[in-house]
């Protein structure tokens, strides 16, 4: 099964995705078999134990953020990914 088929199924819920050192959070919002889409998205700057209520340090990017799926290493639900986005503060 392939990347666009698993990641299908999180759409509509909130993720972290961890992309060549960097890690985005938000709301799946679309992917296709070239990117995936993060809407209400943030940038998390030092995400802590997974098992934390929020990422200890993220800042708002203020959009959806588009991510070539070549850039993706992992898309994941840790507990902090479920914190409130900035739309929903």
């Amino acid at each position: 099964m392939s990347y666009k088929n698993h990641a299908e199924k999180f759409v509509g819920q909130k993720v972290a995705v961890l992309c060549a050192r960097y890690q985005y959070r938000g709301l799946l919002s679309a992917v296709d078999d070239e990117c995936t889409v993060l809407a209400n998205s943030t940038a998390v700057e030092i995400s802590g134990s997974a098992q934390l209520e929020t990422p200890q340090t993220e800042d708002n990017i203020g959009s959806s953020i588009i991510i070539k799926n070549d850039a993706i290493e992992l898309l994941y639900q840790p507990k902090w990914a479920m914190a409130k986005l900035p739309a929903e503060r």
